[in-house]
């Protein structure tokens, strides 16, 4: 590699190549940056909601089981980032093909601009509700805030920024909770049985909390986009902290519950359907201060969304064209974009378009471990496509075709035939790399 070539890759965070082992991230900071994703607002919802759902009692412990299937699920994916310094991209490449590396790139980017528009008019929402004028100015500038924060590198200062308010985000969350806590009734909070009677439910309300939170699952290709960064030494540290069972317990559990406890303490018996509900909930109580805590979950959040968006866009215009756009340029244009959609009513079809997207990522999630638990060999990533991409997508348009037909159980499908669809391919490969051709393959590799 030229001494250009290496310097335009670290400028861009190693967005289309291996991260070498001397770019890897002190623990720390790497801890830091990927915890950015504790702090949004989404994941206060996802609480809220499944509470609001099947009752307290029932969201409590889908949100137990979900924290531990994550947990289980994420430590593969950190131990082949740092064993090999690939990117989710990268690792679709070996797996689906070109195809399929153009395709996880387009979901995530397509998926980090939604989250970036919902965390954007979170902040503009309590920008309004506390000082009014027009909502639209408030997009503006909360977009335009977000610009100078963007234009390096994520690991030069995001580690030390999130480090600085992290802090701040847990002291601001425990008062909110301590304040609702005295406007409503704390004492009946285990007791709130969900807005859907256990009559209408298809389905027991934990079972429903799980498959609610398997739409979070996205989270595990940003796992190898960060994980890439992390020194093997440290490898078991971060299957424990930085992506383990103390992080998926912070952002899905400690959030889950005080999201439950925000809108239950402040607004009652109120139908939670967008993040407005948890707004008014941290406004209520806190005020102004409840207006400075969503400024700073915002600010740690968006850096995350729109480092992804723009690196995945960056991908994408990379291996469609083969021209290297600078960083800053991308990150420009993921901002207006998320602008032009928050002008639209996004919220009318954002949660179908993140659930169809869904479908995908847990698809994408059950073919990248089972070729990792069947020790399959990795192929090359110079072919179009391989088989595992039809699987799939497969997998992905029959869960696409049962949310529209209004079943549930959607992800967990999608989730079974791409497991079920890829185990003999990894299967062959694995019996064929006992071969004569086994020391090659992995020489490749």
């Amino acid at each position: 590699m030229s001494t250009t070539t290496a310097e335009g890759d670290r400028a861009d965070d190693f967005a289309h190549s291996v991260v070498p082992s001397e770019a890897r991230a002190p623990r720390v900071n790497l801890t830091m940056s990927s915890w950015s994703l504790i702090s949004g607002m989404a994941w206060l919802f996802y609480g809220a909601l499944a509470a609001t759902l099947v009752g307290t009692r029932q969201a409590l412990i889908g949100l137990l089981i979900s924290v531990v299937l994550f947990s289980l699920a994420n430590s593969p994916m950190v131990r082949l980032a740092a064993s090999t310094g690939l990117n989710s991209a990268l690792v679709s490449a070996r797996l689906f093909g070109r195809a399929g590396s153009l395709l996880i790139a387009l979901l995530l980017a397509a998926t980090t601009v939604y989250f970036a528009v919902l965390e954007g008019s979170v902040v503009a929402e309590a920008f309004h509700q506390y000082w009014g004028m027009d909502i639209r100015w408030w997009y503006l500038i909360v977009v335009a805030g977000m610009l100078p924060l963007m234009m390096g590198g994520i690991l030069t200062w995001m580690g030390k920024l999130n480090g600085v308010l992290l802090p701040l985000y847990v002291v601001g969350m425990v008062a909110a909770l301590v304040l609702a806590a005295r406007q409503g009734e704390p004492g009946h909070f285990l007791d709130f049985p969900g807005t859907v009677p256990e009559a209408a439910r298809t389905l027991p309300g934990w079972l429903t909390t799980v498959i609610l939170y398997l739409g979070v699952w996205l989270v595990m290709p940003t796992t190898l986009d960060f994980a890439r960064f992390a020194r093997t030494d440290d490898i078991r540290y971060h299957q424990v902290i930085t992506f383990g069972w103390v992080f998926s317990a912070g952002i899905f559990l400690a959030n889950g519950i005080a999201g439950m406890f925000l809108v239950q303490m402040v607004l009652p018996g109120a139908a939670v359907a967008s993040e407005t509900g948890v707004v008014s909930a941290l406004v209520g109580p806190l005020g102004f201060a409840g207006v400075l805590l969503i400024v700073v979950t915002q600010i740690r959040i968006q850096t995350l969304n729109f480092y992804q968006s723009s690196m995945n866009l960056q991908r994408l215009l990379r291996q469609l064209t083969g021209v290297r756009t600078p960083r800053p340029v991308m990150v420009a244009g993921v901002s207006v974009l998320v602008f032009v959609l928050m002008l639209t009513d996004v919220f009318s079809y954002l949660q179908l378009a993140l659930q169809w997207q869904g479908t995908f990522f847990v698809g994408w999630v059950g073919i990248v471990l089972t070729h990792l638990s069947l020790r399959a060999p990795w192929r090359s990533d110079d072919v179009p496509f391989r088989p595992a991409l039809c699987v799939w997508v497969v997998s992905a348009a029959v869960g696409i075709a049962l949310i529209q037909a209004g079943h549930e159980t959607a992800p967990l499908v999608s989730l079974a035939l791409a497991v079920l669809g890829y185990l003999p391919i990894a299967l062959r490969h694995a019996r064929a790399s006992r071969g004569p051709e086994t020391e090659r393959t992995r020489r490749e590799v």
